[in-house]
C-alpha cells in the first residue's frame, strides 16, 4: 500500500471516506548537474509541501502521460510523457534535450488528491521514480521514456564474459593507464576546411600516426557544437571520420581535443605511445583473455 508524503497523515483517511476530490500528476526532473523541474498536469500551479509544480499556463511545458504501467513483479515498470509548449519555449527546450540535457537525469510520478482545487494538504503519493531510458524530438514536442530503478537490476550474469579484447574502456578507472585520459588527450586542435558534421579535417601532431585516432575521442570546445563528443570510427591523413555525425557542422578555426584511441588487444595495451611521445606498458591492466581455447577445442 502507498502512503502519503509530507502530508498530515489524514490522506488515507480522506480517501477511505470517498469523498469527492481533485487529482492532479506531479512530475519532478532532476538532472545530472543537480538542477530539479519540476511540472504539473493540471490546470494551474501547486505547492505541495513546500515545493512548486508549475502548470502549463505559468510557463512550464504541457505534459501528458501517455503511458504508464506497474506490476506486482521484478518486471521493470515504464512511463512515457510527452512535452509540449509554445514555440519559443518549445524551440529551447527541445535543443537543449537534443543536445542531453536529459542525459541521466531521473523522473519521478506524485499523485496529489484534493478536497478543492489547491488545497494540497494531505501530501502527494508516489507513483513511479525511475531513470530516463530515451527521449524522442519531432515536429510538435518531445517524448520521454523513463524506467524503474530496478532497471540496474537487469545485469548480466556472469558480469564478464572471457573474450580476446579488454574489458575495460581507455583510460577508464579500470584501465588506470598511467596519467590518466589527459596524458592521452591533445587538446585545441582546429577544424579546418571542407569539415562537415560527419567528416572532421585537421592537421594530426608531428611524429603520431593517424592510427592513433582510431577509435578515440573528439570534444568540442567551441563553435556551434561546443560540448558535442563523438567517437572516432576511422582516422587517415587529415580526415577523422565520426562514428555519428555531430548536431551542428563545425566551421573552419573551431577547436576541439581529441583523445587517442585504443583496439582493446593486448599488444596495444602493451605499447599504448602518449602525448609526450612515451611508450607506456600497461599490461599489468589488461583485462582479456587472448589464450582461452576456442570451445571446440576445450577439454
Amino acid at each position: 500500500m502507498r502512503t502519503f508524503v509530507n502530508g498530515n497523515g489524514l490522506g488515507a483517511a480522506f480517501l477511505a471516506s470517498r469523498a469527492p476530490c481533485w487529482v492532479a500528476e506531479l512530475f519532478t526532473v532532476t538532472l545530472m548537474s543537480g538542477a530539479v523541474w519540476r511540472w504539473t498536469s493540471f490546470d494551474r500551479s501547486l505547492a505541495v509541501a513546500g515545493n512548486t509544480w508549475l502548470s502549463a499556463g505559468d510557463g512550464a511545458p504541457l505534459i501528458t502521460r501517455n503511458r504508464f504501467g506497474v506490476k506486482n513483479t521484478v518486471e521493470v515498470p515504464e512511463l512515457e510523457l510527452r512535452l509540449g509548449c509554445s514555440d519559443a519555449l518549445l524551440g529551447n527546450l527541445k535543443t537543449q534535450i537534443h543536445n542531453g540535457l536529459f542525459d541521466g537525469a531521473t523522473i519521478e510520478m506524485d499523485r496529489v488528491f484534493m478536497p478543492a482545487p489547491g488545497d494540497t494538504q494531505y501530501g502527494y503519493v508516489v507513483l513511479f521514480a525511475g531513470r530516463l531510458a530515451g527521449a524522442v524530438i519531432d515536429a510538435e514536442g518531445v517524448t520521454i521514456t523513463s524506467k524503474g530503478h530496478n532497471i540496474l537490476m537487469n545485469q548480466q550474469a556472469p558480469r564478464n564474459l572471457y573474450q580476446t579484447n579488454c574489458l575495460h574502456t581507455f583510460c577508464d578507472a579500470g584501465c588506470a593507464i598511467a596519467g590518466g585520459e589527459a596524458a592521452f588527450t591533445f587538446a585545441g586542435q582546429t577544424v579546418l576546411a571542407t569539415s562537415t558534421a560527419s567528416v572532421i579535417h585537421w592537421a594530426p601532431p608531428g611524429g603520431f600516426g593517424v592510427g592513433l585516432f582510431t577509435l578515440g575521442k573528439i570534444t568540442m570546445t567551441s563553435g556551434a557544437a561546443i560540448g558535442q563528443v563523438r567517437t572516432v570510427r576511422i582516422s587517415t591523413a587529415g580526415h577523422l571520420g565520426l562514428t555519428y555525425p555531430l548536431y551542428d557542422a563545425p566551421n573552419p578555426g573551431d577547436t576541439f581535443s581529441i583523445l587517442m584511441g585504443c583496439d582493446r588487444q593486448q599488444a596495444t595495451c602493451a605499447g599504448h605511445l602518449n602525448t609526450s611521445g612515451t611508450t607506456v606498458d600497461n599490461t599489468q591492466h589488461y583485462r582479456g583473455f587472448p589464450y582461452v581455447p576456442q570451445a571446440e577445442l576445450a577439454v
